[in-house]
């Protein structure tokens, strides 16, 4: 039981930088692309595609690995609707993700070659970015929120 402890411990701990690097990612992003200068919001957009998003994705491997480990040491069949329905979810929240790095990606070669954030593709672009990221959030909300009601 003393690894059963220490997987829900570290696992709190991956959800925890998850969320919390999905929210700062955002706010720097969101900060530097108000203030409307092209190479800043470029270079921003580049720090976040370059560090946040490799940190990210290993927060969002290490997530299902801990959480099938820690199911593996409970010795709950996995076939159960809460798990089922929680990797579902969290693989489209996944694929949201991943368009929404895309979309980052695109929206950076766009600041860049229209010389800033007010172009109608870049604003355009934003509005799927938001999108993308707005799903992706509420489908990892709702893992999240089904993985801490689950029947134990």
């Amino acid at each position: 039981m003393e690894n059963y402890l220490t997987f829900r411990i570290l696992h709190g701990l991956a959800t925890l930088l998850f969320f919390g690097g999905l929210t700062g990612l955002a706010w720097y992003g969101w900060r530097n692309f108000r203030s409307g200068d092209a190479a800043l919001i470029g270079s921003s957009l580049r720090r976040i595609l370059l560090i946040g998003v490799p940190l990210l994705i290993v927060a969002a491997v290490s997530l299902p690995v801990s959480g099938w480990w820690m199911v593996n040491l409970a010795g709950l069949p996995l076939g159960q609707t809460w798990l089922l329905g929680g990797a579902i979810l969290y693989l489209f929240g996944c694929i949201a993700w991943l368009l929404l790095f895309g979309r980052v990606a695109r929206l950076r070669e766009q600041v860049l070659a229209e010389a800033g954030p007010s172009a109608a593709p870049v604003r355009r672009s934003l509005k799927f970015g938001a999108a993308y990221g707005l799903v992706g959030l509420l489908l990892f909300l709702a893992v999240l929120s089904l993985m801490l009601v689950k029947p134990l």
